[in-house]
C-alpha cells in the first residue's frame, strides 16, 4: 500500500506527463545529496533535461517512491512550480 506522500509525488508526476521508470535512480543519501549542482548548473557540461518537456533544467529533486528507490526529478521553472501546485493541490498544473 502506498503512501500519503508516494500517492502526491506519483499524481505531481503524472500531472506532469512524467513515468517514473523512465527518471534516473538516485543515490541513498542524505537531504544534501552530493551531485545535484552539476545537474542544473547552466555551465555543467552534465547539466540534465527537464523530465517533462527536455529544455535544461534548473531545478533538481531526490525522491524517494515505494517500488521505485530514489529517484532524480529535474524541472525547467515551468514545471517546477507545476510540480509544486501539483502537489500541494492548490492548481491544476
Amino acid at each position: 500500500m502506498r503512501s500519503e506522500h508516494d500517492r502526491l509525488e506519483l499524481a505531481a508526476l503524472a500531472a506532469l506527463g512524467i513515468d517514473p521508470t523512465t527518471l534516473e535512480p538516485g543515490p541513498d543519501a542524505p537531504i544534501h545529496t552530493p551531485g545535484w549542482r552539476e545537474r542544473v548548473h547552466p555551465d555543467s557540461p552534465t547539466r540534465r533535461p527537464c523530465s517533462a518537456c527536455g529544455v535544461p533544467a534548473s531545478y533538481t529533486r531526490l525522491v524517494r517512491l515505494a517500488g521505485f528507490g530514489p529517484r532524480w526529478v529535474d524541472y525547467c521553472r515551468d514545471h517546477m512550480i507545476a510540480g509544486w501546485r501539483a502537489r500541494e493541490g492548490s492548481v491544476a498544473p
